[in-house]
């Protein structure tokens, strides 16, 4: 509900400055690129949990990005920008927690599941792929850089949430509950709970290199959680947080 409170104030702020801005705009001319680019970042809470005692490792995934901007450029330094683009993020992490609830499958090939608080160590791997939509203001510095601010939003049509503890205890039901050793892999998979749709803030820069390439880079921040609020598995918001650096061609 207040998604939608949100996106109709924004709708309606824009009816209204759309006279004031009606001499800006006109007159203008579309420029289109293909960008190719790298996204580098953490599918993250926006801090570290108190459950989270150690990160020990994290890599990354290969996150690539590819797509197709169209810019409409007005006489003056103003334009607005949108485009569609395949994009993929991921990373993994291993680190060691305590009483962090979780559900995990105790032997490959089990049908149970055991359902708690554990202690030991973590690793997780997040890998997704997006169609992504942005929608951006842009502003023309100088003759070679430009700046864009604006959100974007993605359709998620293939994701993964995955990964397995260790080298530790869970507690079934509760910090207090019956404990249960885990020595080998117990691993977990909630590839299927992963939200269909993420949206959040874009911001970014271009510096042109000649009149048909341009390197680029783009903050892209999420707003909203992976995982719906019912889902208790993961009991802290994480959110898409990635950086993408890469090359513009004008076409």
């Amino acid at each position: 509900m207040k998604t939608i409170k949100y996106i109709a104030f924004l709708l309606l702020s824009i009816l209204i400055t759309l006279p004031s801005f009606a001499q800006i705009w006109k007159n203008g001319t579309f420029e289109h690129k293909i960008v190719a680019g790298f996204n580098i970042g953490a599918t993250t809470p926006l801090s570290i949990p108190a459950e989270v005692r150690s990160v020990e490792a994290w890599w990354p995934q290969f996150t690539p990005q590819l797509g197709y901007n169209v810019v409409y450029r007005t006489e003056s330094k103003w334009g607005l920008g949108s485009g569609i683009l395949l994009n993929y993020k991921g990373m993994g992490i291993r680190d060691r927690v305590k009483y962090m609830y979780t559900e995990v499958i105790p032997q490959e090939g089990s049908n149970s599941i055991l359902k708690g608080y554990f202690v030991g160590k973590n690793q997780t791997t997040v890998k997704t792929a997006y169609v992504t939509i942005p929608l951006y203001a842009t502003y023309k510095a100088s003759e070679n850089w430009e700046m864009r601010l604006g959100g974007y939003a993605s359709y998620l049509f293939s994701g993964q949430f995955k990964g397995h503890v260790s080298d530790g205890y869970i507690r079934l039901g509760d910090p207090t509950g019956e404990k249960v050793e885990i020595t080998e892999k117990a691993t977990f998979d909630f590839n299927d709970d992963l939200r269909s749709f993420d949206f959040g803030l874009t911001v970014g820069a271009e510096r042109k290199i000649n009149e048909r390439f341009g390197v680029y880079g783009n903050l892209d921040w999420g707003l909203r959680p992976i995982f719906p609020s019912d889902f208790r598995a993961v009991e802290f918001n994480m959110y898409n947080i990635y950086f993408t650096f890469g090359l513009t061609y004008k076409l």
